[in-house]
């Protein structure tokens, strides 16, 4: 499924499908990456081009260290459009933290997107919007200290069932090699540590 194309920072998987404008771009949430987008990939791909891709540091991607800035991820993601000749204009469709991306890069690069489709996006401002505690408890936060220890083997099950009957009807091949990812695929990063 799909292929890498070398961006300034590493490898970047992207997979198209369809034929025709605009394209739609799917940019994944955080601690996600492409393959949450299979199926209206494919369905969008049945009137027009639609591309899913892996930032760098997620799924098939080359990993490096997160977190990366917006910046560095809206450059990341034009590099890869223009490397793998995929036409625009685009309609971008951000997925909670590929919401910020998605409407950093429409800022950034406005001649390239003609639409956006936000679901339920995050914003920059929403520690704004917070009370003191939970807002400090959101800068404050670390994953490390979220999952003890014991409860890593249980919660991975539960991760790799829960996702494996919900992708019961994906091709067997995308399904296995999912599953079988160490980080985002199916637990939080922090789960993944010491597998």
């Amino acid at each position: 499924m799909g292929r890498r194309f070398e961006v300034e920072d590493g490898a970047t998987l992207l997979h198209r499908s369809g034929a025709g404008g605009p394209t739609v771009v799917f940019l994944a949430g955080g601690g996600m990456f492409s393959l949450y987008y299979w199926n209206v990939h494919n369905l969008v791909a049945e009137f027009t081009t639609s591309v899913i891709y892996d930032r760098l540091g997620t799924g098939w991607s080359e990993t490096v260290d997160l977190p990366r800035s917006g910046t560095q991820v809206t450059d990341d993601l034009h590099q890869l459009l223009h490397a793998a000749a995929v036409p625009g204009p685009y309609v971008l469709v951000g997925h909670s933290l590929g919401g910020l991306y998605a409407r950093l890069y429409a800022k950034r690069f406005p001649g390239e997107v003609t639409g956006l489709v936000l679901l339920d996006p995050t914003h920059e401002d929403i520690v704004d919007y917070l009370s003191e505690e939970k807002a400090q408890r959101l800068r404050d936060s670390n994953t490390d200290d979220l999952f003890p220890p014991e409860q890593l083997d249980a919660m991975r099950t539960a991760y790799q069932t829960t996702f494996g009957r919900a992708l019961a009807g994906w091709p067997a091949e995308i399904v296995a090699h999912y599953l079988r990812q160490p980080s985002s695929a199916c637990w939080p990063d922090s789960l993944s540590r010491g597998v």
